[in-house]
């Protein structure tokens, strides 16, 4: 049975009500300073504490002590928290290296399910969502140069039109962090994304919320794998100002939730903390305005394999490590049939991040 893992640490003694738009949610899990794990049906993963340190020891484990559950989020009607101030930025992350052809079933079934979520939990608030270029350069040059070999190599039966799109790429599609709007290559959308209020990334208005995040999120499988120096790239100050790739993006004054659907080892120079520091210093120092997603392979047990799985022979990998650093962590399987639940149960914690996230 496929299990879902939410380690939420606590970044407030106090929680204040939930916005507007939030149901009851799961149960909240917090963490005490002295114990160390926590399994769900059968699984076990650990966490790491709140702070800058990760919880990592010199090997590269978790310190973190026993989660224990303390209830559940409650919906406190149309009180508004006074941290939050009605306004989400979604940041996806999302690999486009070749292992990644097995998930793209899962990805395309989950974007529904990620549209509902959006339309019904954050209906009353302000939102940006994004899907940063996991890499430096366009996909679709891979591609362009495997159109001159033999037609066996071709990237025409993954929907790949040869000699097509290379003629209208822009600097910022080959931008490692900026908003992609033209996923070209194995697998990807092929096409520009026109997306409402001509942004790299979709606003409150957009109408047709379905065809556009499935066109921003579609980035196929033509890439590598360098999202933690994505992450870093994309909230430089530099790009999400005026003038930037992702111009007006990410608001100092908005919940940033944070979405890694990568089912290998990243491949980046950088390394987690560096990562951490850069989104953390992007939300002016405050861990707390940041929600994690994580959606990853299997840890490899030594257990059977499931056909169509990816296992990770050490399952605290960077991008993973990269994600207990934050408050508000939850992870997710790549070989669950649909990623929609995981994202459903993220937004829950949107509530429970605004209770303690107060702007600068």
């Amino acid at each position: 049975m496929r299990t879902l893992t939410i380690a939420i640490l606590a970044v407030a003694a106090c929680r204040e009500p939930s916005p507007p738009g939030f149901s009851t949610g799961p149960g909240v899990t917090t963490a005490s300073a002295s114990t160390s794990t926590s399994s769900t049906g059968g699984d076990t993963s650990s966490t790491g504490p709140a702070d800058d340190s990760a919880g990592m020891d010199s090997a590269g484990e978790s310190t973190t002590g026993l989660l224990r559950d303390v209830g559940a989020t409650v919906d406190f009607g149309s009180a508004q928290p006074p941290g939050c101030k009605g306004k989400v930025d979604l940041l996806f992350l999302i690999s486009r290296y070749v292992s990644m052809e097995s998930e793209q079933t899962q990805l395309l079934a989950s974007f529904p399910g990620f549209v509902d979520t959006i339309q019904e939990k954050l209906a009353d608030f302000d939102v940006h969502i994004m899907a940063a270029n996991p890499d430096p350069g366009w996909a679709g040059w891979v591609c362009e140069k495997l159109c001159k070999q033999p037609p066996e190599l071709n990237c025409d039966e993954d929907g790949y039109i040869c000699n097509d799109l290379a003629w209208d790429v822009t600097a910022c599609d080959e931008t490692i962090g900026a908003g992609a709007i033209f996923n070209a290559g194995a697998g990807a959308a092929n096409r520009h994304c026109a997306l409402y209020g001509g942004n790299r990334y979709i606003v409150q208005g957009e109408p047709d919320m379905d065809d556009a995040l499935e066109c921003i999120a579609k980035v196929g499988w033509s890439g590598d794998n360098n999202i933690g120096d994505a992450v870093i790239a994309a909230v430089k100050p530099a790009i999400n100002a005026d003038g930037g790739c992702n111009a007006g993006f990410l608001r100092d004054d908005a919940l940033l939730v944070l979405v890694i659907i990568a089912d290998s080892g990243d491949a980046s120079d950088s390394y987690p903390y560096e990562q951490y520091n850069a989104v953390v210093a992007a939300k002016g120092g405050d861990a707390g305005a940041v929600v994690v997603l994580h959606v990853t392979g299997r840890e490899d047990t030594g257990e059977p394999h499931e056909p169509g799985c990816s296992y990770q022979p050490d399952h605290i990998i960077k991008l993973r490590q990269l994600g207990m650093m934050f408050p508000f962590y939850l992870e997710g399987d790549t070989c669950a049939p649909s990623y929609a639940p995981f994202f459903d149960a993220a937004t829950d914690l949107i509530g429970e991040a605004c209770s303690s996230f107060i702007p600068g």
